[in-house]
């Protein structure tokens, strides 16, 4: 996954100390006593797994350690207790801190620094919840000296906030600097109505003459539920009259607010005191709301501004965008798409490209774009690339997949007005008499037919659908035999019925090219690839299926990826995995390439998570969806792989079933459309027939 600056930083700073140790609680001396007799007793750099499903009902300390706590891999310890407390000693301690695949049942996670240097935290693919009835905060970062750089990432929490001005995930800033990447974090409420506060709170706030500062950097985080302060509160100056001055960059995030018989909620709400938000709100999504997106100022306090834009924003609510005209006269709007009764408000005006209509999305609660949407292709998509390279963010959106596309295949890629992007298309196959003729099946959907530049992936499904399953260990392709696709056999043996495929046709853009093996590429069983997608990017996440039409040669050998420096950059390779004859020239395939992100991942098979020849992915989104579609490419180790691979569904988890084996160590790029997830679900009571 893409680590952002703080956390390498962070990583950094661990890799460089000397004799730093993993430790196993409980395990042995010292860890043969409570979870804080361990940590107490590590070292800094140190890694503490922890390896039990007890739970912990004890609260834990890390004070002056830099070190690392996580799950042991195959558990999945959950804290009961208080929770766990993360602070300095003297105050010139620098803390470094990771977190990771921990539970927490009514418990919470509050991390504090005070002193003079500098706090990193990184807290990363963390659950916590509290009981319906029960409030209190989840995650709290409080910034109450010298500099706070923390990362949160693939976060999920459900609660209800204590009061107004709190959040269940609360950043803080006193009089210091705050830097926070808050990315792809899940954030529910459990309050039957209005929720007091907010899903996500910041607050940057002086102490006596001294003001706070810092970067706020939201990314793909989606909020729900109905929250009186808002889904997503920023706020400049609560309770003081000391200015404070930061920047505030939100992306891709989404609001999903309550209904009209709780009041709806709000969106997003920026509030300034007497200080500065230097602020950039693009491409985000605001539905079901009382009021959209609002700027205003604290009661008392006129002398706040916020500066910045506003772009390439879907808000469907109630009231459409409030900015209080004193507050913004520097702060610039413009290719927002307002679904409001009230439209703005404030005394501003909107910018000229503003569109006014009905966003036509799929649901209120799931507000991705319908086909027939007015926001696709009417962002300003300079606006959106720009800010996201110059500041340092996920080129995807809130899904997780790639930001800027093309799906009409020609001409300059342009995105979508709102948190998500718009074609990429996933739909089932299933081979049956009617389809079959010989070892070619025809393919039969719209994100197909008539398109012989669709660029077609498939991964087999042992479950698919409610068809028999079949066993099916062979190498296949796709070809376009106009108007439709197939897919075939590469051995020319004769498809059995019912052999199931998950498909995905991603959107034309960057990341989805084509590759065909020539004399200037190829060497061995392998054929180097070459763009800009994946070019000297070793982290990128590829999937790739072999296209006679595309390069109209037969290659009946299990295929898959691999990334090798060559003491240089490096590159991408696909390659012939038996490792028994040569890729052969002209051999095509497709090729899908994007920056990791919760829903695009390596899947590596260890101890804990195989049965028997059976890697189990454990995903959120995968979990208890029976009808999910994963898409799936194999990893070349170094070692021949003879056989093929599918994915089936068991006892709740989906799984890559290897017909060759599943040594520890075997990798896999996994790619999960949750735009599948939720049509496929049943969305009968969600909120709308809308």
């Amino acid at each position: 996954m893409q680590f952002p600056r703080y956390a390498l930083a962070l990583l950094a700073s661990f890799t460089g100390l000397a004799g730093a140790a993993t430790r196993t609680w409980p395990g042995a001396a010292p860890c043969d006593a409570s979870l804080q007799a361990c940590i107490n007793t590590a070292a800094d750099g140190d890694r503490v797994e922890i390896a039990t499903q007890t739970p912990i009902t004890e609260p834990v300390v890390i004070r002056k350690r830099s070190l690392t706590l996580t799950a042991a891999d195959g558990y999945a310890p959950q804290f009961t207790g208080d929770g766990l407390f993360i602070s300095n000693a003297e105050i010139g301690d620098d803390l470094d801190v990771r977190i990771s695949r921990l539970n927490f049942a009514n418990a919470y996670i509050s991390a504090t620094y005070s002193g003079t240097g500098t706090a990193n935290l990184d807290l990363r693919e963390l659950t916590l919840t509290y009981a319906p009835g029960s409030t209190g905060r989840l995650i709290r970062i409080n910034s109450a000296g010298g500099t706070v750089n923390a990362s949160l990432y693939d976060n999920r929490l459900r609660g209800q906030p204590p009061d107004l001005n709190s959040g269940l995930m609360e950043l803080v800033a006193s009089a210091s600097t705050l830097n926070v990447e808050a990315y792809y974090n899940r954030i529910e409420s459990s309050a039957p109505g209005l929720a007091e506060g907010a899903g996500l709170f910041v607050d940057v706030h002086a102490l006596t003459s001294v003001g706070g500062a810092g970067s706020i950097k939201l990314h793909g985080n989606r909020v729900q539920g109905a929250f009186s302060r808002g889904a997503f509160f920023v706020s400049e100056g609560l309770f003081t009259s000391t200015a404070s001055a930061f920047d505030l960059r939100m992306y891709s995030n989404v609001a999903v607010c309550g209904s009209a018989g709780d009041g709806g909620g709000s969106g997003i709400d920026l509030v300034v005191a007497n200080g500065t938000i230097d602020a950039q709100a693009i491409n985000n999504t605001v539905s079901r709301c009382n009021r959209g997106l609002s700027v205003s100022n604290w009661d008392g306090a006129a002398a706040g501004r916020v500066t910045g834009t506003v772009y390439n924003n879907l808000v469907s609510a109630q009231r459409g965008i409030h900015f209080n005209a004193a507050q913004t006269p520097d702060l610039s709007n413009d290719y927002n798409l307002i679904d409001a009764p009230i439209p703005s408000s404030g005394g501003f005006t909107l910018g000229p490209h503003t569109i006014l209509a009905r966003a036509n999305l799929v649901a209120a609660s799931t507000p991705r774009l319908r086909a027939d949407s007015p926001a696709r292709d009417a962002a300003d998509t300079g606006m959106l690339g720009f800010g996201l390279i110059f500041n340092g963010l996920p080129l995807t959106d809130a899904d997780g997949l790639r930001r800027i596309k093309n799906p009409a295949g020609s001409g300059p890629d342009k995105a979508d007005i709102g948190a998500y992007e718009f074609g990429d298309i996933s739909f089932a196959h299933s081979t049956a008499a009617a389809n079959i003729d010989d070892y070619i099946s025809t393919i039969d959907h719209p994100a197909g037919n008539d398109r012989p530049g669709a660029d077609l992936f498939l991964t087999p499904n042992f479950d698919g659908g409610e068809n028999s399953a079949v066993t099916f260990n062979r190498p296949f392709g796709v070809w376009y035999s106009g108007p439709r696709w197939t897919v075939f056999d590469q051995g020319f043996a004769a498809l059995p019925e019912h052999v199931d495929f998950d498909a995905f046709v991603p959107a034309r853009g960057s990341g989805v090219f084509r590759h065909v093996a020539d004399a200037s590429n190829a060497s061995g069983w392998t054929s180097q690839l070459d763009d800009a997608s994946v070019n000297g990017l070793p982290d990128r996440i590829v999937l790739v299926t072999q296209n006679w039409s595309a390069g109209p040669v037969y290659n009946a050998h299990p295929v898959g990826v691999f990334y090798f420096s060559f003491g240089g950059p490096g590159a991408w390779l696909v390659a012939n995995l038996d490792m028994t004859d040569d890729l052969p020239l002209g051999a095509g395939f497709n090729v899908y390439a994007q920056e990791p992100s919760p829903n695009a991942f390596r899947a590596t098979a260890t101890a804990a998570n195989t049965l028997g020849s059976g890697l189990v992915l454990d995903h959120p989104l995968l979990n208890g969806t029976a009808c999910a579609q994963p898409m799936v490419t194999r990893l070349f180790d170094g070692n021949p792989v003879a056989g093929h691979f599918d994915v089936d569904y068991d006892n709740g988890k989906w799984r890559i079933f290897s017909y060759d084996g599943m040594p520890a160590g075997t990798q896999f790029h996994v790619l999960v459309n949750p735009a599948q997830i939720d049509d496929c679900r049943d969305r009968l009571f969600a909120d709308g027939f809308d």
